[in-house]
């Protein structure tokens, strides 16, 4: 019994098994040395694994057409691996992962008793166990029937199916079925690529040399001409077709070339090719895999190498400060007035030590001295206006120094800061291409949960959205659905819908899982803005970027072109540093520098950034200096404030942030400022109209009542709608 658990009822389709049943039959006579059970044997785990319906179609065609033939070889292997497996699976020694050999396994006692030799043997054994692992890449597509489980891997298996099919009519007639074959290999390549199609022909080549050993000419003439898109594979479907032409004339070099034959085994398929539909893509759209890893090495490596350079100019500017010694500027006072003194003994290597008119140079340098220094310098001093103008010389000097020092600790401040942070950005962006959640890290996480998965794959239709195919040995529904899916959903940080559950063969334990992710939630977004001058001084942004959409609203201070230069510029570093693949912690670190530098402390913006992650489902909302923002959500206004200063005011942010799940319905209200200080009632007062009308209806209608204050400013504001995207 099939357990079939779907979104929507689903009716059963008879096409697949009747197909299942003309595809024994004609597989039958695909015979390598008398026999075809190296192309029955992997369509016997097909229609196994596949469901009983298909199970029977494919034994009601082998004892039907085994009939027919009088080959009772076929039958009694067919009948023997069928109670193994039943045997197998009833004293709990099977695991369906191990099937393919063990089929090939029985198969050598048989081969064996019929008096085959051990080449034959092993070429027909090696033979079943290729074919076994290459149909059970298209199993997928027969349980789910979904089209999303179609990848590249599982196409070419699928081509070499059909080619098989069509190999098989050879005892009946040799020229259509090169005919059929080009034909069907001329449109493989067209829509593929001749890379991934040209190892089909090399291994149908050799089925064709051992079903007929005499096709050497047939076969020939069909490698050598396809080799020739290896050089070039045009677009063109007209100038395809004529260097499919041109290659074969290099044909008579290589075998005995029966003009009007080839001709005809040639021209035929390039007619049939020329009238076939076309698809309005000229390349199939086939699910690839979504990183190539040795790319995927390479760029790491890059990123690596990157970091490690950042690192090292880190250590650079991590030196101490440089300090102004004041023991020099000392010595310089010494140089000019006490150098060639006669009491220099006694102010400076008395055996009581220095005495005070040596300690009031240091003083004097780093300070205006006091009235009562005056004095004492007047009165012990032999030279005190040399000693005072010497000491005021240097004592500017000694501050300008200072002021260098701190400018250039500052300077150090922020390159450290900034190499910092890109060493920081390539660090972090080797560790999330390395722990990109790849089938194999996700395989090992479910066995560290000791789930028995037979097989993974993970099947991406965009960036956002994929679907996860899962075989797993001895699981019930209860634990798909309690336990599978969400450590999945943990592991991922992302949520996953169950498609299908299908169990085949429920003695076996093996079950088909078919998990789907998409983008639950949409945003609806609309603004609009008031100027007091000719130009407003607040800036709007919004953009996406992988899983995130991110808003935001910049108010520069003051009003007019001013305020909107320093509020767009904001809002255009934080989109260009986001954009490159910076984290948002060091993007708002390198902005606030930034914006510190340039305009030394004296104008500054407010921030207002509101983060949606669709993958997830959640917001972030970061806010510096800015006006508060809303939340209405079930009939109640949540009040968001701002807990941190404008942008470019202090020289280190804290970043504060608030972290939510949305959902269906949120309504998020972004204001400057300029809404006034009762734009909190106007949204009570009005909120049940508020919730009945459309993001545009909203905006505008708060744009009204907040047009009606008396003291106007510049003013923007940003509504926000959480949509399900059904």
């Amino acid at each position: 019994m099939d357990l079939v658990i779907v979104n929507k009822q689903k009716h059963v389709h008879y096409i697949l098994p009747i197909i299942i049943f003309f595809s024994t039959i004609i597989l039958s006579y695909a015979k390598i040395q008398e026999t075809a059970l190296p192309f029955l044997l992997p369509l016997f785990i097909v229609s196994f694994y596949s469901g009983y319906l298909y199970l029977t179609c494919f034994l009601t065609a082998i004892i039907g057409i085994s009939i027919i033939n009088q080959d009772t070889f076929t039958i009694v292997v067919i009948i023997t691996l069928l109670l193994t497996i039943y045997l197998l699976n009833f004293t709990h020694l099977l695991k369906t992962k191990y099937i393919s050999f063990i089929i090939t396994a029985i198969l050598i006692p048989f081969f064996y008793a019929n008096h085959y030799n051990i080449l034959q043997t092993t070429v027909l054994v090696m033979l079943t166990l290729f074919n076994c692992y290459l149909d059970q890449e298209i199993i997928p597509l027969i349980i789910h029937q979904n089209k999303n489980v179609l990848n590249i891997k599982r196409l070419q298996a699928l081509i070499v199916v059909v080619c098989t099919l069509f190999i098989s009519f050879i005892p009946f007639n040799t020229t259509y079925t090169m005919i059929f074959l080009r034909y069907f290999l001329l449109i493989s390549i067209y829509y593929l690529s001749i890379e991934k199609v040209m190892p089909i022909i090399l291994y149908l080549s050799i089925l064709l040399m051992l079903i007929a050993p005499s096709l050497k000419d047939d076969v020939l003439s069909l490698i050598l001409p396809m080799s020739f898109f290896f050089m070039m594979q045009p677009k063109n479907k007209y100038l395809f077709i004529s260097i499919f032409l041109l290659s074969h004339i290099t044909l008579p070099f290589f075998i005995n070339y029966n003009y009007f034959y080839y001709a005809f085994v040639i021209l035929v398929p390039v007619f049939l090719f020329m009238i076939s539909p076309q698809f309005k893509n000229k390349k199939i759209k086939i699910n690839p895999e979504f990183i190539e890893i040795s790319y995927q090495e390479q760029l790491k490596s890059k990123a690596d190498a990157f970091a490690s350079l950042f690192h090292q100019l880190t250590e650079v500017f991590k030196e101490e400060n440089q300090e102004t010694h004041l023991s020099e500027y000392v010595g310089y006072v010494y140089e000019d007035v006490c150098h060639h003194c006669s009491s220099k003994k006694y102010c400076f290597y008395s055996q009581e030590g220095m005495s005070r008119l040596g300690k009031l140079i240091s003083k004097g340098i780093q300070k205006d001295l006091e009235v009562d220094d005056y004095n004492y310098i007047y009165q012990h001093c032999l030279k005190p206006d040399d000693y005072l103008k010497s000491l005021k010389n240097h004592q500017k000097g000694y501050f300008k120094m200072l002021k260098v020092n701190h400018a250039h600790d500052h300077l150090k401040k922020d390159l450290f800061q900034e190499f910092s942070i890109m060493g920081h950005v390539f660090q972090n962006f080797s560790k999330k291409i390395d722990e990109q959640d790849n089938e194999k890290k996700i395989l090992e996480h479910l066995k560290a949960y000791h789930f028995e998965v037979y097989y993974l794959k993970k099947i991406k239709k965009d960036y956002e959205n994929y679907m996860l195919e899962i075989g797993i040995e001895d699981i019930d529904e209860k634990t798909v659905t309690e336990e599978l899916i969400p450590i999945l959903e943990n592991y991922l940080n992302e949520s996953l819908d169950l498609v299908s559950i299908k169990k085949q063969h429920l003695q076996i334990g093996y079950t088909s899982i078919l998990l789907k992710h998409e983008l639950k939630y949409t945003l609806q977004l609309a603004k609009k803005q008031y100027a007091l001058d000719q130009q407003c001084g607040d800036s709007i942004l919004t953009f996406g970027l992988d899983e995130h959409h991110y808003v935001a609203l910049s108010d520069g201070m003051g009003q007019g072109y001013i305020a909107y230069k320093e509020s767009k510029l904001t809002l255009d570093v934080l989109s260009q540093l986001l954009k490159n693949g910076i984290q948002l912690r060091d993007t708002l670190n390198t902005l606030n520098t930034l914006l510190k530098i340039k305009n030394q402390g004296d104008m500054y913006t407010t921030l207002d950034l509101f983060d949606f992650n669709l993958m997830n489902s959640r917001l972030k909302v970061i806010k510096y200096g800015a006006y508060e923002s809303y939340l209405i959500r079930n009939h109640q206004i949540d009040v968001l404030h701002s807990h941190s200063l404008p942008v470019g005011m202090a020289s280190t942010m804290k970043m504060v942030s608030y972290d939510m799940k949305i959902k269906e319905n949120d309504i998020l209200i972004l204001t400057s400022d300029g809404v006034g200080e009762h734009f909190f009632d106007l949204l009570k007062k009005y909120q049940e109209e508020i919730e009945k009308m459309s993001v545009y209806e909203i905006v505008s209608f708060l744009f009204q009542k907040s047009f009606q204050k008396k003291d106007l400013d510049d003013m923007s504001i940003i509504v926000i709608k959480v949509v399900n995207r059904n």
